[in-house]
C-alpha cells in the first residue's frame, strides 16, 4: 500500500511539473501575431507637424496631376513620376529643379497608377502596375518592368509583364513599394477606412505569381514609399504615418498635413524627408521625417527581383521549427512520457491486486483459527 501512495505521490508531481510547462509555452505559441495592428508607439509623439516648403516645381503641360514619385537609383538625381490623368501615360523623369529631361513611352502599355524603383544586381529597374479594381475583378493584374535607362531622353521601352493573383478576389490599389535592403515588393490596397498590404513573391515567373496576403492596416491609404533606412511611410487623406518596418506593430509617427489629396509620395535620398505632390499642383512639397532609430542598409544588399527560382523569403507569421517553438516541443514530449507511465502504473496496479487480495484473506483466516 505505501509503495502504491508512492507510486501515486510521484505521478502527481510529475503532472503538476508537465502542467508548468504546459503553462509557460502557451504565450509563446500566442506569441507569433499574424496580422499586427500598428499602434501609436508609447516613446513617440503620436501626432506632429512637421515643417515643409516647395521641394519642385515643373512646367510639363503633360504633367497636371503625378500619380507617383520614385527616386532614380541609375540616376540618383532624377524623380521618376507620370500624369495619372493622362490617356496614355508616359513615364516621366524631373530634375532636381522640376526640368523634364527624359519622357518614355512603355511598348505594349498605355496605362498604369503605380510606380517603383528597385534594384536589380548592380543595375536598377522601374516596376509600374495598373492596380486599380477595374483591372482586378477577377483578383489578376499585371506587372510591368523596364530596366531604368541609363541615358536619358525620349523613345520606347521594352517591357516584361508579370501576372499576379491575389488570394482574396479583386483590390482597388495605388502603392506598389519596394524594399532598399533585399527589394522585395509589395502592393497596399486603397481604401478609406482600412488597408491591405500583399507581398510579391521574391521571384517572379511566367506563371500566375500568387501574392501573399502580409497584414492588416486599420486606416485607409492613398500612397506609400520606402525609405533608404527601411522605414515604410504611408499617406492617408488627412496625414502621413511611419512605420519602421513593413511588419511594425507599432506607428513611429504621424505627420499631420495642410493638404492631402493626391497619390504621389517619394523619399529623399537621405530618408530624412519626403516630397509630397497634391492633385492640380504644379509644384511638390517637402515633408520632414522625424529621425530614425534604425540602421541604414548596407549599400548592395539587395536581393533582385529574378526571372525565375524559388522565393527565398518566409511570410508565414513566424520562424521555421517544431510548432508552439522548444517549450511547446517539450510539453508535448512530458504529455506523451506521463501518458506511457500512467499506463505502466495502471499495468502493475491490476497485477498486484488479486496477490493483494488473497493475502488479506489468509491474514484474516489466520485470526478466525486463533479466536478458536
Amino acid at each position: 500500500m505505501r509503495a502504491q501512495h508512492r507510486g501515486t505521490r510521484w505521478c502527481v508531481a510529475v503532472l503538476a511539473a508537465v502542467t508548468f510547462v504546459v503553462c509557460a509555452a502557451v504565450p509563446v505559441a500566442a506569441a507569433s501575431p499574424a496580422a499586427p495592428t500598428p499602434t501609436p508607439s508609447s516613446g513617440v509623439t503620436a501626432s506632429t507637424t512637421s515643417a515643409s516648403g516647395s521641394a519642385l516645381r515643373w512646367t510639363d503641360p503633360h504633367l497636371t496631376s503625378p500619380g507617383g514619385l520614385s527616386a532614380g537609383i541609375t540616376h540618383p538625381d532624377v524623380w521618376w513620376t507620370f500624369d495619372a490623368q493622362a490617356a496614355h501615360t508616359r513615364l516621366i523623369a524631373l530634375d532636381s529643379r522640376g526640368r523634364t529631361v527624359a519622357t518614355y513611352l512603355l511598348q505594349g502599355v498605355t496605362h498604369w497608377n503605380a510606380l517603383t524603383v528597385v534594384k536589380s544586381g548592380s543595375a536598377a529597374e522601374l516596376v509600374l502596375a495598373d492596380l486599380t479594381k477595374g483591372q482586378s475583378e477577377a483578383g489578376l493584374v499585371t506587372l510591368y518592368r523596364v530596366d531604368e535607362p541609363a541615358h536619358l531622353g525620349t523613345g520606347t521601352l521594352a517591357v516584361k509583364s508579370y501576372r499576379l493573383k491575389y488570394p482574396d478576389g479583386g483590390h482597388d490599389a495605388a502603392t506598389l513599394l519596394a524594399s532598399p535592403s533585399d527589394g522585395r515588393l509589395y502592393i497596399v490596397s486603397r481604401s478609406t477606412v482600412a488597408a491591405a498590404v500583399f507581398a510579391l513573391p521574391g521571384a517572379l515567373g511566367p506563371e500566375v505569381n500568387k501574392l501573399t496576403r502580409l497584414r492588416k492596416l486599420p486606416f485607409g491609404v492613398r500612397a506609400g514609399t520606402f525609405t533608404p533606412d527601411g522605414r515604410v511611410v504611408l499617406r492617408t487623406a488627412a496625414d502621413i504615418r511611419i512605420m519602421n518596418t513593413i511588419r511594425d506593430p507599432e506607428l513611429a509617427g504621424t505627420i499631420k498635413t495642410s493638404r492631402a489629396v493626391g497619390d504621389a509620395i517619394g523619399a529623399a535620398a537621405d530618408g530624412r524627408s519626403v516630397i509630397v505632390a497634391d492633385k492640380g499642383q504644379r509644384s511638390a512639397r517637402t515633408v520632414r521625417l522625424p529621425a530614425s532609430k534604425g540602421k541604414t542598409p548596407l549599400a548592395g544588399a539587395t536581393t533582385p527581383v529574378s526571372d525565375n527560382g524559388s522565393s527565398p523569403f518566409d511570410f508565414t507569421g513566424g520562424p521555421s521549427g517544431p510548432p508552439g517553438g522548444m517549450l511547446g516541443t517539450g510539453a508535448l514530449i512530458g504529455l506523451v512520457v506521463l501518458g506511457m507511465l500512467g499506463g505502466l502504473l495502471y499495468v502493475r496496479g491490476r497485477r498486484t491486486a488479486p496477490g493483494g487480495a488473497r493475502a488479506a484473506a489468509r491474514q484474516s483466516t489466520r485470526g478466525r483459527r486463533r479466536r478458536r
